[in-house]
């Protein structure tokens, strides 16, 4: 992938973020109902909630992979902790980047905030090359 821009999703974004959610729901095989997409899209553009999600833009304007994530404090931390609840690139530009950026840009967001650090969980299938499944907040 040449190059892409992360940034945060905005409203304007629901129709491609959209397609790329249900290739992320059915990867997982997983289905969010109407009620569910819709609300969790909402959260993302509210102010009152923090839920976050940024959106890699392809140089030509395409949508092509999203992160969601929240902060939310912890038991084992002083700080909050974030948690990536949701990475996602469109098969077609994988193995280019996409997800690293992605990650990055979560990672500089708990180090602004700042955090203690960043986690995740995903399925065994899935690998992150080079992030060992986790990433700590590297201060």
């Amino acid at each position: 992938m040449a190059s892409v821009t992360i940034r945060a999703v905005e409203d304007k974004d629901k129709e491609e973020w959209l397609t790329l959610w249900n290739q992320y729901n059915n990867f997982y095989k997983r289905t969010a109902s109407e009620p569910i997409t819709d609300e969790t899209y909402e959260r993302f553009l509210s102010d009152k909630i923090r839920m976050y999600a940024a959106v890699a833009v392809a140089e030509d304007g395409k949508l092509v992979g999203f992160a969601h994530w929240y902060p939310h404090a912890s038991t084992s931390e002083i700080e909050e902790v974030v948690y990536l609840h949701d990475l996602f690139v469109d098969p077609s530009v994988r193995n280019g980047g996409v997800g690293r950026k992605l990650i990055e840009h979560v990672k500089q967001y708990a180090k602004d905030l700042p955090a203690a650090h960043l986690y995740w969980h995903t399925q065994v299938s899935c690998s992150l090359v080079g992030c060992g499944g986790a990433c700590a907040n590297d201060g």
